[in-house]
């Protein structure tokens, strides 16, 4: 959620205690302003939402060239996206409608594939099957099961770890999901969390707690089986060893608000890093 890091200024968080800062600047690769979610493709490139338009950007992170994808058609802004078939994604487009992208297409393609119409601020996404994806609603705190071929959603999860707090009412924001386990950010509690799923998304066991000291923004899986998560206004990437939980800096990205890894031999160790001055890159040691 970008936005945070514009609204919070310089408001300082308190330090986590179980975090070992060991920071390095990662590497501008493309200047967009206000970047909130990053994916790669298989081809390398980079693509780029923002909350504040339709377009969809397109970053050649060796060329280090940004240019316009496509505009999706009836989307005020962008923000979650995720890979739901080869080249074909699920993007969030103004906080309540999921649309499909098209790349296998020449050019690429947008469409709605529906509106869901009692959420109140659709923020993060993840793929969970090869027609299904996660929605999680940062303004009612739930995650939605979304069928990406039919349009039929509902609720899957409901938790308090994952409801809104403060001034601005944004709770869940980055999740992910791997092997049973759904990983998520509440990014005004400062908290971490992680919860068992079954085949239909539905939990099946409790809510574990990583942290409750650390703003979380977006969140990827690294090729190393860790986890990284973008800390906002925190300025910086941390990774994650799901097994304990303690959280490492490892890359310094003003406003850092989601990652994404390479996906090929070259940049398969680098994390591609939205921030509030565009993506950057940083290669983490494995």
């Amino acid at each position: 959620m970008l936005q945070l890091a514009t609204i919070l200024g310089n408001i300082a968080l308190a330090t986590a205690a179980a975090i070992d800062i060991r920071q390095t600047a990662a590497t501008q690769v493309a200047k967009i302003s206000s970047v909130e979610n990053v994916i790669v493709r298989s081809n390398g490139l980079i693509l780029a939402t923002n909350m504040n338009s339709p377009n969809l950007y397109a970053i050649d992170p060796v060329a280090k060239t940004s240019s316009t994808a496509l505009s999706v058609t009836g989307a005020t802004g962008l923000s979650g996206i995720g890979e739901i078939s080869p080249d074909v994604f699920a993007v969030i487009g103004g906080g309540k409608s999921i649309y499909k992208v098209d790349f296998t297409s020449t050019p690429p393609k947008s469409s709605l594939i529906k509106t869901i119409t009692e959420a109140n601020n659709l923020n993060g996404l993840a793929t969970f099957s090869n027609d299904t994806i996660l929605v999680a609603d940062a303004g009612k705190g739930n995650v939605y099961r979304f069928n990406v071929l039919t349009g039929a959603y509902s609720v899957a999860i409901s938790d308090p770890t994952m409801a809104p707090s403060g001034s601005i009412p944004f709770g869940i924001d980055g999740i992910k999901y791997k092997d049973g386990t759904v990983w998520y950010t509440n990014i005004f509690k400062n908290s971490f969390h992680k919860i068992p799923v079954d085949a239909t998304g539905k939990a099946t066991g409790t809510v574990t707690t990583l942290w409750t000291n650390l703003m979380g923004d977006d969140l990827c899986f690294g090729p190393n089986g860790k986890i990284y998560v973008a800390t906002n206004s925190k300025n910086s990437v941390v990774e994650v060893d799901p097994a304990v939980g303690k959280a490492n800096a490892v890359a310094s990205v003003t406003g850092s608000t989601s990652c994404a890894f390479g996906r090929t031999e070259k940049d398969k160790n680098v994390a591609y890093v939205g921030g509030g001055q565009g993506v950057y890159a940083a290669t983490i040691t494995v």
